[in-house]
């Protein structure tokens, strides 16, 4: 049921943000923060790369860049260290040390991309299923004077 696989790019795919190794890594960090099971959607299943734009169009120019770099040097890790790389940075949280500061950055930023286009309620082209937030029962409650 997959969209794509998680090691590619979906080709019809255009970032303003972000490039082709870039797209390709948040697809492959997402697949392993969110992997799917009987209930939930992998995040290349539910398509959410294609709605990654919607996560900087606010964020400063220089740190988009810099996020481009840092996922295009990932992207050229095999998936086992980029697996060693996400589970490290999720237990680096209390612990001292420059290393594990610059890990729990990178925890904090990565998912923050992913759950923010996981849970957005929105899906790619190809997604026919129920989107997560409505599978955890999450409604949105808005009163407007």
């Amino acid at each position: 049921m997959n969209a794509w696989k998680s090691n590619e790019v979906p080709k019809m795919m255009k970032s303003k943000f972000l490039g082709k190794q870039a797209i390709k890594t948040v697809n492959r960090i997402g697949d392993i923060i969110c992997p799917g099971d009987d209930d939930f959607p992998s995040y290349s299943e539910l398509g959410c790369i294609e709605i990654i734009d919607n996560m900087f169009g606010n964020a400063p120019p220089a740190d988009v860049k810099d996020l481009n770099l840092l996922l295009s040097i990932l992207s050229f890790m095999p998936n086992a260290v980029l697996r060693w790389l996400v589970r490290k940075m999720a237990t680096a949280h209390g612990k001292k040390g420059a290393l594990n500061v610059l890990f729990r950055q990178l925890d904090f930023g990565l998912r923050g991309i992913i759950f923010g286009t996981y849970y957005s309620g929105e899906a790619g082209s190809g997604y026919k299923g129920e989107n997560p937030h409505r599978i955890v029962g999450f409604e949105l409650n808005r009163i407007v004077d």
